[in-house]
């Protein structure tokens, strides 16, 4: 999860290795990532973006599964140093960029962008827009965007407690309340981002060019010990996440 703010720089510049932690821990977390490895499809030699890229995770996942090339961006700074410290044991020939999605610069033509919990940190509708148009620059024709994006929260009716997020507080705003949470990890990670509605992210594509945009609810792993169908079942009622697919199907009016 990584904003296209200053504000969230500082905030995962100050998590770092504990963002790591919740990303392996948490139960929504397990089903956004069983949710993306399902969407990929097949991806040998298609460039791939990765934006908001954390420590890496999912990039690496884009160039295990035979993505060429394969470039990683955040915006904070140690998010990338974990990335690449990450990379260093298996090199995967990843390229790290520091940047803000909502000031993306020009990179170049990709056919598929990632983009897991990006666009709930953007503050203002404005914000929001120009994350989604400096994607859309950045893909050829026919490329495909893939984003885990934030659900508007049952909170104070319910909460995410057991699996792995719990809301705090409701913030209201002029344009977007602002949420702020924490990973239930041990000490608690906290955070901040906005409560954006579906309709305002597929608003925001189509805004920027994308012709398709489609939704898919999340998916969840196969029950475990850890985790079983009855667990899995709680999760699917009140998901953290929602899949959007967002593809061009011609030439851009650059």
């Amino acid at each position: 999860m990584k904003p296209g703010t200053g504000t969230g720089a500082e905030q995962y510049d100050s998590i770092g290795a504990r963002f790591e932690e919740s990303k392996s821990t948490a139960a929504f977390s397990a089903a956004d990532t069983f949710t993306l490895r399902g969407a990929l499809g097949e991806v040998t030699g298609l460039a791939a973006l990765d934006l908001a890229c954390g420590y890496g995770y999912n990039t690496r996942l884009l160039a295990a599964r035979g993505a060429r090339p394969v470039v990683g961006v955040d915006v904070s700074v140690e998010m990338i140093r974990l990335a690449e410290k990450n990379e260093a044991g298996s090199p995967m020939g990843i390229d790290y960029v520091v940047a803000d999605v909502a000031d993306l610069p020009s990179l170049r033509r990709f056919d598929l962008a990632t983009a897991i919990y990006l666009f709930n940190y953007a503050p203002t509708r404005a914000a929001l827009d120009s994350m989604f148009r400096g994607i859309r620059a950045n893909l050829a024709d026919h490329g495909r965007l893939l984003a885990i994006v934030a659900n508007p929260t049952p909170f104070p009716e319910a909460n995410y407690d057991e699996f792995g997020l719990r809301i705090l507080e409701r913030v209201p705003g002029r344009e977007v309340p602002l949420i702020r949470q924490e990973f239930t990890t041990d000490p608690p990670t906290p955070l901040e981002d906005y409560e954006w509605q579906l309709a305002d992210y597929e608003g925001a594509a189509r805004r920027a060019g994308f012709d398709t945009v489609q939704w898919s609810p999340i998916r969840t792993p196969p029950p475990d010990r850890e985790r079983d169908e009855a667990f899995w079942r709680r999760y699917r009622r009140h998901p953290v996440s929602s899949l959007m697919t967002c593809v061009v199907h011609g030439d851009p009016d650059r």
